[in-house]
């Protein structure tokens, strides 16, 4: 999985994708034409200074790498903190993204079984 870098791939992606939402985070999907996916993770300040941002990112982050290798190429997902994530534990980060992917339908079939 590709980190999205580019302002306009952020843009894109917040302007034309598809979204989720969770209590937790929303997850927005685009499709793209390159054979892999790509993600990128959102924490505005609604969410808290730096410090708190910096640690909403840091745990999509780990709840994304947990499912990375199971994501349906070419896409491009923006993983987007709420201001409830401020205050979560890992694991309940986790299951709120793998809700996130299952809603979405980016998880490939074996991973799954393997997410209930």
């Amino acid at each position: 999985m590709i980190m999205m870098r580019g302002q306009s791939d952020f843009k894109r992606v917040k302007l034309s994708g598809k979204s989720w939402a969770h209590p937790l985070a929303v997850l927005q999907v685009i499709t793209n034409s390159l054979p892999y996916s790509r993600i990128g993770f959102v924490a505005s300040r609604h969410v808290g200074n730096a410090v708190n941002r910096n640690r909403a990112k840091r745990l999509l982050r780990e709840a994304f790498r947990r499912h990375g290798t199971s994501i349906l190429p070419g896409r491009d997902l923006l993983l987007i903190a709420r201001p409830s994530l401020d205050n979560c534990k890992v694991d309940d980060v986790i299951s709120a993204v793998t809700y996130l992917f299952m809603q979405a339908s980016l998880l490939k079939k074996a991973e799954i079984k393997n997410a209930r």
